[in-house]
C-alpha cells in the first residue's frame, strides 16, 4: 500500500529528529554544541522572514542546476559517443581512467589559475563531478546493448543522429538515470565546496562562515535548506524516470 510505504521511508527521520531532540532537551548532548531540531527548524523559518538566507539559496541553486545540467548532457554526450566509436574510445577513456580518480577539489587550483576567481571556475569545478559520472555510466549502458542492434541500423544506413537519439540513447536510458541520481549528491558536495572556498554567496559560504563564528544554529539550518534542495532534485528524477522509462516503475507494494 501506498500510505505503508510512505510510513516507511518518514519514520526512520522521524525516530531520528525526535531522538535528537530528547538529547538536546534532556542536555545528554550540549544544546550550544548541537541546537535541538526544533531550534535548527525555526532559525530556518527566521532566516527566510528576514529575507538572509534567500539570495545564498539562489545564488547555490544557480550553481548547482547549471553544473549539473552541463556535466550530465556533457557526460552523456561523451559516453555515448565512445561507446558508439572505437576510435573515440582508444583516445578518450585513457585521459578519464587519469583524471576520474583524482579529487575534484584538487583540480579546483588549476581552474582558478585558468580562468580566475569567477562563476565560470565555480560552475567548471562544479561540472567536472557528474561528468565523470556519466560519461562512465553510459559508457557502460552502450557497451552493454547487443551488437545485433547497431548492425541492423548500418544496415539500414541509419544517419548518425538517429543512431544517438533514436537508438541507443533509449536503451541507455535506465543507466543514464542512475547515473543522474548519483550526480545530484555530486554535484551539490562539489557546490557546497566550492562556496566554502571561493565565493562570498551561497549555501556552503554560510555553512563555513556560521562554522567560523560559532553560529551553530545557522550552520545547521543552511545544512537542512542544502539536504532539503537535494532531496527535491531527488525527488524531480524520480518524476523523471516514470515518464522516460515507466517500465522501470515499481509496482506498490
Amino acid at each position: 500500500m501506498t500510505g505503508r510505504r510512505v510510513g516507511w521511508a518518514l519514520g526512520s527521520p522521524v525516530a531520528l529528529l525526535l531522538l535528537w531532540e530528547l538529547c538536546s532537551r534532556t542536555n545528554l548532548v550540549d544544546s550550544r554544541v548541537l541546537p535541538a531540531p526544533s531550534a535548527v527548524l525555526a532559525r530556518v523559518v527566521e532566516l527566510f522572514g528576514n529575507g538572509e538566507l534567500v539570495p545564498h539559496l539562489e545564488a547555490t541553486l544557480v550553481r548547482f542546476a547549471a553544473g549539473l545540467a552541463l556535466g550530465v548532457v556533457a557526460g552523456v554526450l561523451v559516453g555515448l559517443t565512445m561507446g558508439l566509436f572505437d576510435v573515440v574510445r582508444r583516445i578518450v577513456n585513457p585521459l578519464i581512467a587519469v583524471l576520474y580518480p583524482l579529487p575534484r577539489i584538487a583540480m579546483f587550483p588549476l581552474i582558478l589559475i585558468l580562468l580566475g576567481f569567477n562563476e565560470r571556475a565555480n560552475i567548471l569545478e562544479i561540472t567536472l563531478a557528474p561528468f565523470f559520472t556519466m560519461a562512465i555510466s553510459t559508457l557502460g549502458a552502450v557497451l552493454a546493448i547487443e551488437p545485433i542492434y547497431r548492425d541492423v541500423a548500418k544496415s539500414f544506413e541509419t544517419g548518425t543522429l538517429d543512431l544517438y537519439l533514436r537508438i541507443t540513447l533509449p536503451a541507455v536510458l535506465p543507466a543514464v538515470i542512475g547515473g543522474l541520481r548519483v550526480s545530484i549528491g555530486l554535484a551539490l558536495m562539489s557546490t557546497t565546496a566550492v562556496e566554502f572556498l571561493a565565493a562570498n554567496t551561497g549555501l556552503g559560504y554560510l555553512i563555513w562562515h556560521a562554522w567560523q563564528i560559532l553560529s551553530l544554529e545557522d550552520c545547521l539550518a543552511a545544512m537542512v535548506v542544502a539536504g532539503v534542495l537535494g532531496t527535491i532534485a531527488y525527488g524531480l528524477v524520480s518524476l523523471l524516470e516514470r515518464v522516460a522509462v515507466p517500465w522501470r516503475a515499481r509496482v506498490p507494494a
